[in-house]
């Protein structure tokens, strides 16, 4: 939002919003910033910290008065709404991800609306992702540095993915689900319509579940469990999952995977995670 504000106000020049030119030379064409600040009805400070990302959240109001001030059409006031709920949704994100990274001992993983990962901790890579790198887990954070994945293609065009579901409908239901709730709550996303796409051709049983899940229901679907995964390096486990999704409407939530106490699943999670490097902090893939 930052780069779009400082754009905007290098196009307008003092004369056209009735602001005197002023006798110093100006460093940059267009408005100063506290120009702005004046023609919109709020602080410099303020104004200053929106610029520079410093500020999440801005009202309604403040975005219609630096709109104003700017000469922005419907076009580009609609454009800057959009920009200024990005700003709102990463804050969401960014609190979603401190519950992967604060839970060291339990795998989590961090997904948005298309099942991106975004994030997730050592641990829920070793228990998602232990064959991107065609390896099962090795000591060495090297062992999981992988490419950014996403769920959804993992789930239904990776053999290796559904063989640690042991070839089990039910998760792939709940992903297919709730992909269908996501095309209905995100009908312009582009990215999303692709992923669907290229599942729907590449996928009978995507295209079979698609067609066959019921939007209303993705939300229970995509958070029930217990999951069962079949590990080639910790063995079978039974897990409850929960998921966590931040009430800003940004659409990231973090799923988190636990075990019965004192249960054989959390004796194979131990056995997972006795198998990782020491302490690190919870990272995001590589994108790429």
């Amino acid at each position: 939002m930052g780069d779009f504000l400082r754009s905007q106000r290098c196009l307008v020049t003092p004369e056209e919003v009735g602001l005197p030119p002023g006798t110093s030379q100006r460093r940059v064409p267009g408005l100063r910033r506290e120009e702005v600040a004046l023609l919109g009805g709020i602080s410099h400070d303020y104004y200053a910290r929106i610029e520079q990302g410093r500020v999440r959240r801005v009202s309604p109001a403040v975005l219609d008065a630096i709109a104003r001030a700017l000469l922005l059409d419907n076009t580009q006031r609609a454009h800057l709404y959009w920009l200024a709920n990005q700003a709102a949704g990463q804050e969401g994100a960014d609190a979603v991800r401190h519950v992967a990274s604060s839970m060291p001992s339990l795998p989590a993983v961090v997904l948005n609306h298309r099942h991106d990962v975004l994030d997730w901790n050592p641990l829920g890579s070793a228990l998602l992702a232990w064959h991107l790198r065609g390896t099962a887990p090795q000591p060495g954070p090297a062992a999981y540095l992988v490419v950014r994945p996403n769920l959804a293609r993992m789930v239904f065009l990776d053999p290796r993915t559904r063989a640690l579901f042991g070839g089990r409908d039910r998760p792939a239901a709940g992903v297919a689900a709730s992909l269908r709730g996501a095309a209905e709550r995100y009908p312009t996303d582009r990215l999303l319509t692709g992923l669907i796409s290229e599942l729907t051709e590449n996928s009978v049983e995507f295209t079979d579940l698609w067609w066959r899940a019921s939007a209303a229901g993705a939300e229970a679907r995509d958070a029930c469990g217990p999951v069962t995964f079949d590990h080639p390096v910790a063995g079978r486990m039974e897990l409850s999952v929960v998921t966590l999704e931040h009430r800003s409407g940004s659409g990231e939530r973090a799923v988190v995977f636990s075990a019965e106490a004192g249960s054989p699943s959390e004796q194979a999670l131990a056995r997972l995670l006795s198998l990782l490097p020491g302490p690190t902090r919870c990272g995001a893939p590589e994108s790429g």
